[in-house]
């Protein structure tokens, strides 16, 4: 006698099986949290401070560069207004791509580091410099000199570095001749901030929002991480072997602790009361944005009616 099996289960695990697959994957690579490391920990509370106060800031930003957007076409005399609605095209949409977003972190990060190394930078550069001059016999204070220049040349190179991955520089190239010297440089100004504008708007306002998120759903990890350092660091003193030097030490990583500690609180509380208005103002700036843009390229569109080029 043969059995037959129900194919009710096995209908029911192919359909567990597919509704799996159709479940939104995780993204690659996935990062773990650092919630449980002290050293993460430690500098939490401020990163979360500087995270909330990032996504305020930058909306005000946003703000004033589209409060210019209307003076824009006012700038330009007699440019080919189809040439300049195709550059500031490209460059709404440079701000979002990847080619501007790898740039743009690549060269935000080297303006942080050499804003933050500026002083140390700048001295051993100045005093390398002011030693050639006094050995070559001149007795010049070359110092001051030497600090405006070298700001002036990263500020410099580090734009550049941008405009070569936004594909709105590109046209402003081709079009140079025909834009004319003042036109083609202030339609780089402007495809500037339009890509930046951009940029903030669909990528970092949202990668901000995204950070506080994270961060809040950290917080208590971080409160236990203090609690395990700070019963750690008392351990290692009740150590016999434990010397006086690396008491001193450890009391300063407890005293270093206790005050970040202190601090978790409000910058938890700051970011939660932050935390439900996140999506509104990404979406309220984004349809700011979109405003202003379709704005700014109608009233390009209304000069072109009458454009002889």
């Amino acid at each position: 006698m043969i059995h037959r099996v129900s194919p009710l289960p096995l209908v029911a695990a192919l359909a567990l099986s597919a509704a799996a697959g159709c479940a939104a994957p995780k993204p690659e690579p996935e990062i773990a949290s650092a919630a449980s490391q002290e050293s993460y920990a430690v500098g939490y509370p401020q990163t979360l401070t500087d995270a909330t106060t990032s996504f305020s800031q930058i909306q005000t930003e946003i703000r004033k560069e589209l409060g210019q957007f209307p003076s824009y076409p006012g700038k330009l005399k007699d440019p080919g207004w189809a040439r300049v609605r195709d550059v500031l095209t490209r460059a709404d949409q440079a701000g979002k791509s990847s080619a501007y977003v790898e740039r743009m972190r690549r060269v935000e990060g080297a303006f942080e580091f050499f804003a933050t190394e500026k002083d140390e930078i700048t001295r051993k550069v100045a005093g390398s410099a002011q030693f050639i001059v006094k050995k070559k016999g001149c007795d010049v204070e070359i110092g001051g000199t030497v600090a405006v220049t070298l700001k002036d040349s990263i500020d410099k190179q580090l734009e550049k570095e941008l405009r070569d991955a936004n594909e709105a520089h590109r046209l402003v190239e081709r079009y140079r001749t025909a834009l004319g010297k003042e036109n083609a440089a202030a339609l780089e100004q402007q495809a500037d901030a339009v890509s930046r504008a951009s940029y903030l708007v669909h990528i970092q306002l949202v990668e901000d929002k995204l950070r506080v998120q994270r961060m809040l759903a950290e917080a208590d990890e971080v409160q236990r991480t203090f609690d395990a350092s700070l019963a750690a660091e008392r351990s290692f003193q009740a150590e016999k072997r434990t010397t006086p030097a690396e008491k001193k030490a450890s009391d300063e990583r407890i005293a270093e602790i206790n005050k970040s500690r202190a601090l978790l609180d409000s910058a938890v509380k700051q970011g939660s009361s932050l935390l439900p208005k996140l999506d509104e103002r990404v979406q309220a700036m984004t349809r700011e944005y979109d405003d202003a843009f379709a704005k700014l390229l109608a009233s390009i569109d209304e000069k072109a009616k009458s454009d002889p080029h």
